[in-house]
């Protein structure tokens, strides 16, 4: 039989696991270069403008359509697992929370790792040889 305890704190498991997931650098990615023919003032000038490529491509638009679809889909999920422990209410509203917390920062990392190519190819456009 599954408690609440258990519910509750998977749930901060999954919350927790989201957020470390969304923290990629995304358009503020900063590349090491070989600075081989390159300035420091030429490349923090060219990284600047290549940061600012890569945010005026975010394109997020669907971000809430997908997160509500892994809110119900969570919630449909999660009424099922709660109603074997004995608490379909909670098992829902636990599920639902998983499914929107879990669908919203997938697609951040999406983006994040989008924007991180952009400027990548940005770099390299403008001579620079990548490291990481």
């Amino acid at each position: 039989m599954v408690n609440k305890m258990t519910l509750v704190k998977s749930m901060s498991l999954i919350v927790g696991v989201t957020i470390s997931l969304s923290a990629c650098a995304g358009a503020d990615y900063r590349p090491v270069v070989d600075m081989n023919g390159h300035t420091q003032t030429q490349y923090n000038h060219d990284l600047a403008l290549c940061q600012y490529q890569a945010r005026s491509v975010r394109n997020n638009g669907n971000e809430a359509k997908d997160a509500a679809i892994g809110a119900v889909g969570g919630a449909a999920g999660g009424a099922l697992l709660g109603a074997i422990g004995g608490s379909a209410g909670l098992g829902a509203g636990v599920g639902a929370l998983a499914g929107l917390v879990g669908t919203a920062g997938y697609k951040e990392v999406q983006t994040e790792n989008r924007e991180e190519n952009v400027v990548k190819s940005c770099m390299r456009a403008k001579g620079f040889t990548i490291f990481s």
